[in-house]
């Protein structure tokens, strides 16, 4: 009776626990706006390095920050020459035009009140990270590497989990065709899957393992983008940044977006992956990820967007087999240029039929004040079903953050 009692009082605790670990552990990388289609960006290879967006920004990704991104203090400022001030290191270097190269520092302060156990309040560092690229006519080499001292260990070069130094992605690559519209690439990358967003703890990120802080995998990937239509496939080899090998995860991952209209595209993605070792039961385990995306602007000033996964996870008797799905929907409003009200709502039934779906709202506040400079605040309020009660959490977050 004692341990049965004592293993109830855990789990009551255990989805605080989760939402306090998967915050403190969170560490961005860089920035990836799905809310640019506003400005007619439904694409992403004009702004990024990465065909499927994030990360390191070209030439032209860095002047469109100026004038679009950041809020300006007078009138016309916006349809000016950026100059060289959005370029790396404010302009301070000349980069030839073979070379990109960046940064991103971001730091946050954070308080979790879960309902059982003690508040949580923390200042830390999410995210150190330098990234490059050179190009030689039609082929490419991007990297980057970056300091952590707490999470992102799939992403660690060194060892350790303290001080560490972490390389999120590198690879090589050869653009394609006669307007280069395919890319060609092999080495370490974000999985394309969804709609790649800055919010990397949201369920349809961190059920399917599609984040860009450390979901990363090795692989061979093929990426087409052309004006209406645009898409990626991947064969995933698996982390050989983890060991030992039965902990790599093996299959593909891929996703196809077609811009049906003026603002809007509608996605499909799809993701298989094979693990010799579950990390937590230590037994073979199929998972599998299918869903659809949309982004929609119906007027400038406001965007729409929604993703829906089905999740499906198959392992030997005795462990049971998951059915669930994982949906969420985001209203970005930009009232004022640079300025962004965001709201989010979440909803995670990780075993169809078998418990009540687990639930959470965000309210965020983002601000572009200042060239290179950004500010975010999230409330977050959080309610997991556990059987036979309910779990709630409440977070708030402040982050600062800065890119080269």
């Amino acid at each position: 009776m004692i341990g049965q009692s004592f293993a109830r009082h855990v789990a009551r605790f255990l989805p605080a626990l989760a939402l306090a670990f998967a915050v403190l552990f969170a560490s961005r990388s860089a920035s990836a706006y799905a809310w640019m289609i506003r400005h007619d960006y439904a694409g992403c290879t004009a702004c990024h390095a990465d065909p499927s967006g994030g990360g390191l920004l070209t030439a032209y990704g860095r002047a469109q920050g100026e004038v679009l991104l950041r809020t300006h203090y007078k009138k016309g400022a916006e349809e000016e020459d950026p100059g060289t001030i959005g370029d790396f290191l404010f302009g301070a270097i000349t980069l030839p035009e073979s070379l990109l190269l960046g940064g991103d520092i971001r730091a946050m302060s954070m308080y979790i009140k879960p309902q059982f156990g003690p508040s949580v309040k923390k200042t830390f560092l999410m995210q150190a990270d330098l990234a490059g690229q050179l190009s030689v006519d039609r082929v490419r080499v991007n990297g980057s590497l970056g300091y952590a001292n707490e999470g992102a260990l799939p992403a660690s070069v060194t060892h350790g989990t303290g001080d560490r130094l972490v390389s999120r992605v590198f690879w090589g690559g050869v653009d394609i065709g006669e307007d280069r519209q395919f890319l060609l690439r092999a080495g370490r990358m974000n999985l394309p899957f969804g709609i790649r967003n800055l919010e990397h703890t949201m369920w349809v990120r961190s059920q399917t393992h599609t984040d860009t802080n450390d979901a990363q995998q090795h692989g061979v990937a093929f990426s087409y983008n052309g004006e209406t239509f645009r898409g990626e496939i991947m064969a995933i080899a698996g982390n050989y940044q983890i060991h030992p090998d039965s902990l790599r995860q093996r299959g593909y991952s891929g996703y196809a977006e077609y811009d049906a209209i003026t603002h809007l595209a509608l996605g499909a993605s799809s993701l298989v992956t094979h693990q010799s070792a579950d990390l937590l039961l230590r037994t073979p385990v199929w998972r599998h990820a299918h869903g659809v995306f949309a982004r929609y602007a119906p007027i400038e000033e406001l965007v729409l967007m929604t993703e829906t996964d089905l999740l499906f996870e198959s392992q030997p008797p005795p462990a049971p087999n998951r059915l669930g799905v994982a949906t969420d929907v985001q209203v970005d409003l930009e009232p004022v240029q640079g300025l962004h009200v965001i709201g989010t709502g979440e909803i995670l039934d990780a075993y169809l039929s078998q418990n009540p779906p687990s639930y959470r709202l965000w309210g965020s506040l983002a601000w572009f004040f200042l060239p290179h400079v950004d500010l975010r605040f999230d409330a977050l309020w959080e309610s997991d079903a556990l059987p036979k009660s309910r779990s709630n959490a409440d977070v708030f977050l402040a982050q600062l953050h800065a890119y080269l």
